[in-house]
């Protein structure tokens, strides 16, 4: 007797845990948010094509504020799989010479991977790294009209806190974001002759707030 009753113990246990999980395998989780990013950044440059090469390199900071929106899929209660899309407005100023402000924007195309180290009833803590695609587009907004474009790599690491209120929930997003743009163009095909130039910037600081909503329950 005391053997079924173990045994009766037992399975309703692990029933309560599984219905106290908030993420599984199967489920979805769509979500979006916007945030803000600092990153120490570095702009280095070199001539080409010149009888006297140039180098030069510049450190500086760089901040954005954008939107996210992303999705990820259970392959496991602890791990999941998924797809993040970030899109960045950087904080620009007047030039003093020009008068002008430039703008400056990118977004991010990322795959990830998630380990959900604690997955309870209502609350989720994510702990992820992404890796994907980036695209910036500089305008000057003067005279020149001078735009510049880079095509890099996105990477970054993530903590993801998610509260649930039901299949709806809310959560926040703090990470370490890096951007590297090797081979940066312009429209004027006279720089790109002469001047190879390149632009990263690592590390940087993030942080967002965000609605998710979780299909499969």
């Amino acid at each position: 007797m005391k053997k079924y009753i173990l045994l009766l113990a037992s399975l309703i246990l692990k029933g309560s845990f599984a219905q106290a999980q908030i993420f599984d395998k199967n489920t979805l989780v769509i979500q979006g948010g916007a945030g803000l990013e600092i990153f120490n950044t570095t702009y280095s440059y070199e001539t080409k094509n010149t009888s006297l090469p140039v180098k030069s390199s510049n450190t500086d900071r760089a901040a954005n504020s954008n939107f996210n929106i992303g999705a990820e899929y259970g392959l496991h209660k602890l791990f999941g799989v998924g797809l993040n899309f970030k899109r960045n407005s950087f904080f620009t100023s007047e030039d003093t010479a020009t008068k002008s402000t430039p703008t400056a924007k990118s977004f991010d195309i990322a795959a990830s991977a998630n380990f959900h180290a604690v997955n309870v009833k209502k609350f989720d803590l994510v702990i992820g790294g992404e890796f994907g695609y980036s695209n910036l587009n500089y305008r000057t907004n003067d005279q020149s009209n001078l735009i510049l474009k880079g095509n890099g790599t996105y990477a970054g690491i993530y903590l993801n806190p998610r509260i649930y209120f039901g299949k709806f929930g809310i959560n926040f997003k703090f990470y370490a974001p890096f951007i590297n743009y090797a081979k940066m163009t312009t429209n004027n095909e006279d720089l790109n002759n002469y001047v190879i130039s390149k632009w990263k910037g690592t590390p940087g600081f993030g942080m967002s707030f965000g609605l998710q909503y979780a299909i499969g329950l």
